[in-house]
């Protein structure tokens, strides 16, 4: 079985978006909290420019930045289709003759592999 990893992104969409509401909570940070609250003012500030900066990132640079990634096995049966069409016939074969599967089993399973596109 293969292993198959997923990176999450975010659209440049949801990043422009991101850089207008960080850039807002920047100027409100320096023009309202700061003055009114002191460090915890400065503290907010800085966690704005943070959330803009990765925003900003994100847009404008190829790679972006993952918010969560993934990864999974492969499935049985995904990992048979990476199988050529004689392959999987000749192994479809090989379970017959072991008499691991029936006639009609055998029969179903080479039609539908027959099936596919080649």
């Amino acid at each position: 079985m293969r292993k198959r990893s997923y990176r999450y992104r975010p659209s440049k969409v949801q990043s422009i978006i991101g850089i207008v509401a960080g850039g807002l909570f920047v100027l409100i940070g320096l023009f309202v909290v700061i003055p009114t609250f002191g460090l915890f003012g400065v503290i907010w500030t800085l966690f704005a420019v943070g959330i803009t900066a990765g925003n900003a990132y994100a847009a404008f640079s190829g790679k972006g930045y993952g918010s969560w990634e993934m990864t999974e096995d492969g499935s049985p049966a995904e990992a048979e289709s990476g199988l050529d069409f004689e392959e999987r016939l000749q192994k479809l074969q090989r379970l017959y003759d072991q008499r691991l599967i029936t006639r009609d089993e055998y029969d179903k399973k080479r039609t539908e592999i027959l099936a596919e596109k080649w």
